[in-house]
């Protein structure tokens, strides 16, 4: 999903996802779950001496590109960032195991 701020207020992507009933992956604040593996995948076999850990230990939440003006130039300034490798597992394993 790709969501464009209005404004820079703190929580904005996140309060207006939960008021839509779709909070973040991992957003306990605003309502989202942890995403287990156990969830999605049906053969998924636990380890007895420890605990299953999300997939991801983090809010779901990427900035993948800002685009500011620059401070003294007045020039357009974009800022790239690729999806950190927690989030790019997270998703591989839905697309793979989650069902419609």
């Amino acid at each position: 999903m790709e969501c464009r701020p209005a404004t820079g207020r703190t929580h904005q992507i996140r309060v207006h996802l939960r008021h839509a009933g779709l909070p973040l992956v991992g957003d306990t604040s605003y309502g989202g779950r942890p995403l287990q593996l156990s969830e999605l995948k049906g053969s998924y076999r636990f380890k007895s001496e420890q605990p299953e850990r999300p997939l991801m230990a983090r809010v779901a939440l990427h900035a993948e590109q800002l685009v500011v003006r620059h401070p003294v130039s007045g020039e357009s300034v974009t800022i790239v960032c690729p999806s950190p490798k927690d989030l790019v597992v997270a998703i591989r394993y839905l697309r793979r195991f989650a069902t419609s």
